[in-house]
């Protein structure tokens, strides 16, 4: 060894080989411990090999090929952009437009159009359809050199930035618009409108995504009219847009909104604010259009398509006059903060109370009068033009006494009075009777809705709703009436059905009579007792506890909420502690439970608890939760097993052979499969319209036909693996607090009836094919700013959380039979959500009855999420890909540890048996990819260490000759 080293060409190599050794094991062990479950998800696990001949438990039937149930796909969201865009003017039926009409789109965005969101919601646009595609296909000629002026950059600006890629920090921003300014226009441009003048199309883009909240200031961005004008209202160079299209001869002036649910849009309606508004004949609202949706707007424009999509959100006139603007995101202005004083603690309080959306407009514009209704409404929740008239005959119900167990239908004849073929909608709003000083009311509550099928001109169909009381029901949380009850109830009195239009038109009102108060002291749905669960705990830990002031309908003006103070961001020590605190609140003793069993002989697998023939299509899990056989299958999995399934949960989950659980793969989001981490097994899928656009459609039943259509993507999966994909994260069903959440693209509406009644087909449909939905996110998570750094704090009454917020879970868990959800990052009150034993087990598998998995949001980042805190609260499955964010300190020889890992595994297992992966069986697992390539990369460089080092012997022993 002397000899060797005493040349100078050998102690290079050996000290060179001896570093890149070190490196190679370090390099190995970390990929096969700490980043093991991301080089997973990133670049794929274990793939499997399937055994031939066996019986499916969830077919695919209208597909052949991922490449046909992809192309069924893109067909089928075309049809939920024909009933979920929505007509939003339309004077001197402007609209549809001649056949061939010659048209000129305008608009930066026109050739940029925004698809859908980033993050969760993002996907791959360069193969969507455009806009030119649509109206081409529509019939249409359009202006060419308007597009290549908008193309070039050069000569139209620079188009707009991408979404942040900041999914975390959650600081403030800006976001410019991009739109051209009026002197960038030459004369060459504007001599071309005069060849294409039967209409300008306007096109107005706004963008969102995960991470990120749209701003309520825009400062000094290019465009802003002024520094503390907002990003959902036009800015300077849009308003001299539409000036000028409106000054330039055009037949007609359509305007698309191309975002993401609604906006500032007084200049369609008011002369006050523009002068231009009465020269604007037609306007749509066409969300985010996924990957073909915005074929639709040409057929809508033509009118081979009458639109029905009614709104579900309310269009103010002036976003900054909503309860909710003061407390979001990090406030009204930029020298106002949500954080705590001295921390990296941030909050939000919910000080509107249940005056959220129409809840708010409809109950002021009650108190208030028609004329201060008329001035902060353009277009109620509800709202949508159609190309026909329809006429109403409603049946009176046969009873109109409500009971605690009695429904009150209400059937409304629905006739076409116009000339065009359409379809309309008919809902129904329950006004119950409100006494001052006692339970907050809305004026009305959305409580059913249905909608008719494709009506011919004459045609007469029939649409019946059913009302059941618990729906409307009043969450008393403080007792605020004096009854000594708190919990859901209906006090007594005169209510009102109103089968209306919209929130704010009724075509009919019935008048129904509860003689005596209704108390639900247990839930309808499972018999177990529904109490307050955060509230009475105490000054700190109740949710509400750091309210100044609560919304009232009793004193709008002396109850209206304000900014955070300075005396509200200053944290106790009181606080802080409860905030970092990561003990369970787990009440269970484990003391005294029997220790399970592991690793015993394995007598079932997974395979034998499923029937022998395929069977009846249905929503239902096929292996029932109290199967008597599930004890047999987890006491043969060991520790070991158990523990890797329920840690490595991010877009997968690792396979236990021994019990023949196969690995599954699973995909965000609302908007179709896809992932911003492993899209390389998420290929060629669709992407659908936003889920705005889906709850447009009022349209349960196409919502069900949306989870068939993407189950069946699910069977098909994997294009290179063959493995389906067995879970989505969808649907999202948080509520549009505020317009400016920067995932409302996300989730489905302000209104957690429909919400939660939309999600609830979506889940059916898809688990009719096999694929488990992980609904997010529970709960109370319905901004971006500041979500993740510390877990923003959601400050909020009970009676908001349960009626409004954790309504739409509470719906998608019982009418969809929900066998997954995800909770969320932020927190309620102090604790978070997903290691909150009262939200996971008390509320949701015990009042709700739900069974299934409950998964984290992403575990990577965030250092307060706590694994262990999870699992003892009741989640099942990790959401991450770090092995410092998996629950490396169970203790399984402590029997509350091992007890709780059971108990997470099965609620996984039970999940899964139930799910397209359990279609075939698989007899093996061929290495993963990045395995195969870090062993061939150990080789290659083990070959070469041998060869230099032999190059380097042979030549010291020709120097040494």
């Amino acid at each position: 060894m002397k000899a060797l080293w005493s040349h100078r060409a050998a102690r290079v190599w050996m000290i060179i080989s001896a570093v890149l050794i070190v490196l190679a094991l370090i390099v190995n062990f970390l990929a096969g411990t700490m980043f093991n479950g991301l080089f997973d998800t990133v670049f794929g696990g274990v793939r499997p090999v399937y055994a031939d001949g066996m019986v499916s438990m969830y077919p695919a039937l209208n597909a052949s090929s991922k490449e046909e149930a992809l192309s069924n796909a893109q067909d089928f969201n075309i049809k939920l952009a024909e009933e979920g865009f929505v007509l939003l003017k339309n004077e001197g039926s402007a609209l549809p437009l001649a056949e061939g009409a010659k048209l000129s789109v305008f608009g930066k965005n026109s050739v940029n159009l925004s698809y859908g969101g980033s993050g969760s919601g993002g996907f791959d646009t360069s193969g969507s359809k455009d806009l030119y595609d649509s109206l081409e296909a529509a019939g249409f000629s359009t202006n060419p050199t308007l597009k290549a002026f908008y193309e070039d950059d050069g000569a139209s600006g620079t188009k707009r930035a991408a979404n942040s890629s900041d999914l975390d920090s959650g600081g403030n921003q800006v976001i410019a618009t991009a739109e051209t300014p009026q002197s960038k226009y030459t004369d060459a441009v504007k001599q071309s409108y005069g060849e294409y003048s039967d209409a300008a199309v306007v096109v107005i883009t706004r963008i969102g995504g995960e991470g990120f909240d749209l701003p309520r200031y825009q400062g000094s961005t290019e465009g802003a009219v002024s520094e503390d004008s907002h990003y959902l209202e036009l800015d300077t160079n849009e308003r001299d847009l539409l000036e000028a299209v409106c000054g330039a001869g055009f037949e007609h002036v359509i305007v698309l909104f191309n975002v993401p649910s609604s906006f500032e849009a007084a200049f369609l309606t008011d002369p006050a604010y523009a002068e231009f508004a009465s020269q604007i004949d037609a306007a749509l609202w066409i969300g985010f259009t996924g990957s073909t949706g915005i074929m639709a707007l040409g057929e809508i424009l033509n009118g081979s398509v009458n639109p029905s999509g009614k709104l579900v959100d309310t269009w103010s006139a002036d976003f900054s006059k909503d309860p909710t603007f003061v407390n979001f995101g990090t406030g009204s202005n930029p020298g106002c903060s949500d954080k705590y004083d001295g921390g990296m603690y941030y909050f939000v309080d919910y000080e509107e109370s249940i005056y959220v959306g129409y809840r708010y407009y409809e109950t002021r514009g009650f108190t208030d009068g028609e004329d201060w209704y008329a001035s902060n409404v353009v277009y109620p929740f509800g709202y949508g033009l159609s190309y026909t008239t329809f006429e109403w005959d409603v049946r009176q119900p046969s009873d109109t006494t409500i009971t605690k167990d009695g429904l009150i239908t209400v059937e409304v004849d629905v006739t076409n009075t116009g000339s065009a073929a359409g379809k309309d909608v008919v809902q129904l709003y329950v006004g119950a009777p409100y006494y001052e000083g006692g339970i907050e009311k809305a004026h009305k509550v959305l409580a059913g809705y249905g909608k008719t099928g494709l009506l011919s001109p004459g045609e007469t169909g029939t649409v019946s709703i059913s009302f059941d009381p618990y729906s409307v029901a009043s969450y008393d949380y403080d007792d605020a009436n004096g009854n000594d009850f708190s919990g859901y109830e209906l006090e007594q009195g005169d209510y009102t059905l109103y089968v209306s239009r919209n929130a704010h038109e009724a075509v009919d009102e019935i008048s129904c009579r509860l003689p005596a108060d209704i108390r639900f002291e247990t839930d309808p749905a499972t018999g177990t007792t529904v109490e307050n669960r955060y509230t009475g705990v105490d000054g700190v830990m109740d949710s509400d506890a750091q309210l100044s002031t609560r919304l009232s309908r009793m004193d709008w003006e002396g109850t209206w909420p304000d900014e955070p103070t300075a005396a509200e961001r200053v944290g106790s020590d009181r606080l802080y502690e409860e905030i970092q605190d990561v003990s369970t609140n787990n009440p269970t003793d484990y003391s005294q439970a029997e220790y399970p069993w592991f690793g015993e002989e394995v007598t079932l697998k997974l395979r034998d608890l499923l029937p022998a023939e395929t069977p009846e299509v249905s929503h239902l899990p096929i292996v029932a939760y109290d199967d008597e056989r599930w004890d047999a299958i987890l006491d043969a999995c060991t520790e070991e097993e158990l523990l890797s399934l329920i840690n490595y949960g991010a877009y997968h989950t690792l396979p236990i052979e021994s019990i023949g659980l196969p690995a599954t793969l699973h995909g965000d989001g609302p908007s179709g499969f896809t992932s911003f981490l492993n899209r390389e097994q998420l290929t060629d899928t669709c992407q659908y319209v936003s889920e705005p656009v889906m709850a447009a459609t009022w349209n349960v039943e196409l919502m069900e036909e949306l989870g068939r259509t993407m189950g069946e993507e699910g069977i098909l999966g994997d294009k290179n693996t063959g493995t389906p994909y067995s879970s989505i994260y969808a649907p999202g069903v948080n509520i549009h607090r505020s317009p400016f959440g920067g995932r409302c693209s996300e989730y489905f509406s302000e209104d957690p009836y429909i919400s939660g009644m939309m999600a609830g087909a979506e889940i059916r449909g898809c688990q009719e094919k096999g694929v488990v939905c992980m609904v997010k996110h529970f709960a109370a998570n319905e901004q971006e700013t500041h979500r993740s750094i510390g877990g923003d704090c959601s400050w909020l009454t009970e009676q908001s959380l349960r009626e409004l917020y954790l309504k739409s879970f509470e719906l998608a868990v019982k009418t969809g039979e929900s066998r997954g959800l995800m909770t969320s990052f932020n927190r309620i009150g102090t604790r978070w959500t997903g290691g909150d034993y009262r939200l996971v087990t008390d509320i949701l598998r015990g009042e709700w009855g739900f069974n299934g998995t409950v998964i984290c949001d992403f575990n990577t980042i965030p250092q307060y999420m706590n694994p262990r805190q999870m699992f003892y609260a009741g989640g099942d499955l990790d959401l991450a890909t770090l092995s410092s964010s998996m629950w490396t300190d169970c203790d399984t020889s402590e029997t509350g540890d091992a007890l709780v890992l059971r108990q997470a595994a099965k609620n996984v297992l039970y999940s899964f048996v139930n799910s397209n992966a359990m279609n075939s069986e698989v007899i093996g697992y061929k290495t993963a990819s990045w395995r195969i390539f870090m062993y061939v990369a150990d080789a290659v460089l083990a070959a070469g260490i041998i060869a230099w080092g032999a190059a380097v012997c042979l030549s010291g022993k020709r120097k040494a000759r």
